[in-house]
């Protein structure tokens, strides 16, 4: 059996974190951070396979925090979803031009979360092959 992947998910608020730890924890090592300077120094201290990430954030929002991370040589290449509240066009179209594996529009059931999570870590194994 492989190892469990670790799974970084940024988020300021507690209650979605709980929540989100409580989906992932059968399935993945989640890390969680409260916020995008949280998330990058967390970044820097250990990997991750996935990261989950929250575009509504006081101080760095996510399109802010994924901007450094792709800027950065060790983790540019870090898979990352946002998973957001956030709807806009406009912002969504901002984020996807840092190229995210995607874009999950929250509330998200436990279900399709770890389907959109387990079918990209399939899809990654397939193209290892």
């Amino acid at each position: 059996m492989s190892k469990m992947k670790k799974v970084l998910v940024v988020d300021d608020d507690q209650n979605m974190l709980q929540l989100l730890y409580a989906f992932l924890r059968d399935s993945y090592h989640v890390i969680m951070a409260e916020s995008g300077k949280a998330a990058l120094e967390c970044l820097r201290s250990q990997k991750v396979d996935l990261i989950l990430l929250d575009y509504l954030m006081p101080g760095m929002n996510g399109k802010e925090t994924l901007e450094e991370i792709r800027k950065d040589e060790e983790l540019k290449d870090l898979p990352v979803f946002f998973l957001t509240g956030v709807s806009d066009s406009t912002k969504i179209s901002e984020c996807l031009k840092l190229d995210p594996i995607g874009y999950i529009l929250k509330p998200i059931g436990k279900f399709s979360l770890l389907a959109k999570i387990r079918a990209y870590f399939e899809e990654m194994e397939l193209e290892s092959l």
